[in-house]
């Protein structure tokens, strides 16, 4: 597996683990906070790579727009996730709603891109 695929694979690894623990927990602890950071850390330096390898090569499709909305989700996600770890109004109960359906569009970029 190269360090791109890994990197990609571990963000979905982290993001899933918090998604599901969060959903089974029905409360964010400081543990998922962390490790949503390092799925979105992954990510990010996953996805700057690729843009770097590709950048001859870009082609706006499903993956290219699904992967760079969702990866502006994500990092807006974990902003969320940050004022609800900090007691910040009501925003758990917000990101409760919301985590699935960002996850979600974040499976369909990481499928997409997968080479068939």
């Amino acid at each position: 597996m190269r360090i791109l695929e890994l990197l990609f694979v571990g963000a979905l690894i982290l993001y899933t683990t918090v998604i599901l623990s969060h959903k089974f927990r029905k409360s964010l602890s400081g543990w998922m906070v962390w490790v949503f950071g390092l799925a979105l850390t992954a990510d990010t330096a996953g996805t700057i790579f690729v843009c770097i390898v590709a950048a001859k090569r870009w082609i706006w499709n499903l993956h290219t727009i699904s992967g760079l909305a969702s990866l502006v989700i994500m990092a807006v996600h974990f902003v969320w996730a940050l004022l609800a770890i900090n007691k910040k109004w009501k925003f758990e109960v917000y990101f409760n709603r919301f985590s699935i359906w960002a996850w979600l569009l974040w499976l369909v970029a990481f499928v997409s891109g997968i080479p068939w």
